[in-house]
């Protein structure tokens, strides 16, 4: 499988060139040769690909042979993830990100060890790229702002299907249907403390679906990837 590489904007013309930290690490990390070939994307699901014909210390060019475009999928999946403890954030996204996730919402509840800081936003994405990179993902996950649970109900329409993973809820996540109308699908994964009542409440009253992903109780920076393989399967993606 070719390496994967990003830039902000494809130049839609028979080449494309690679600069900056991403063209650094083809050069000095990959130690990559004229004649080898690499995939480069726009993070947006837009991809080319073709050998390497032009090399120096900062900038590589490629002669483009492929090129696509990978579509969205619908319904989308969006993760809605209480912020971990930050030794784990990035273990987290990387699970998360190679796992198919659409979109990301950081949520900082009631329970959250670790506050959202200023640069948190930076590393998170940062973290979701290189693990694209590293799946060989050509659309990188939307990142949204961080919310509370006030804020997110406010943020998703009465059609959307919302799953709160909660391990003593009643009802089995295999025993959950998926709408074909459903555009988006909310997974939505506490902290390590859990959810608070309230917030429980406060989803409960967005008609969300308190549902329980098998008995053992997983760290809250796991539970991303074991939810989004079970949704994954269920819409037969998987």
């Amino acid at each position: 499988m070719l390496s994967l590489f990003f830039v902000d904007n494809l130049d839609g013309k028979d080449s494309q060139v690679l600069l900056g930290d991403e063209a650094n690490h083809a050069i000095k990390v990959l130690r990559l040769e004229i004649g080898e070939e690499i995939k480069i994307s726009d993070g947006t699901g837009t991809w080319v690909s073709g050998p390497i014909i032009e090399k120096n210390k900062k900038t590589l060019g490629i002669q483009i042979t492929s090129r696509g475009v990978e579509s969205e999928q619908k319904p989308e999946i969006v993760l809605v993830q209480a912020v971990t403890k930050s030794d784990r954030n990035k273990e987290m996204l990387e699970l998360i990100t190679v796992a198919g996730v659409d979109r990301i919402i950081p949520w900082q509840s009631d329970r959250s060890i670790s506050k959202w800081q200023i640069d948190s936003d930076k590393k998170w994405r940062i973290t979701i790229k290189e693990a694209c990179k590293q799946s060989r993902r050509v659309r990188i996950p939307k990142l949204d702002g961080v919310v509370s649970a006030k804020q997110f109900v406010t943020q998703v329409n009465s059609d959307d299907l919302i799953l709160v993973l909660h391990e003593e809820a009643k009802i089995k996540f295999s025993n959950i249907s998926i709408p074909s109308a459903v555009s988006v699908v909310y997974l939505i994964i506490g902290p390590e403390g859990g959810i608070s009542s309230e917030e429980l409440n406060i989803f409960k009253s967005a008609n969300a679906n308190i549902v329980k992903l098998g008995e053992p109780v997983l760290r809250s920076a796991h539970a991303g990837i074991a939810a989004l393989a079970a949704i994954q399967t269920k819409l037969g993606r998987w």
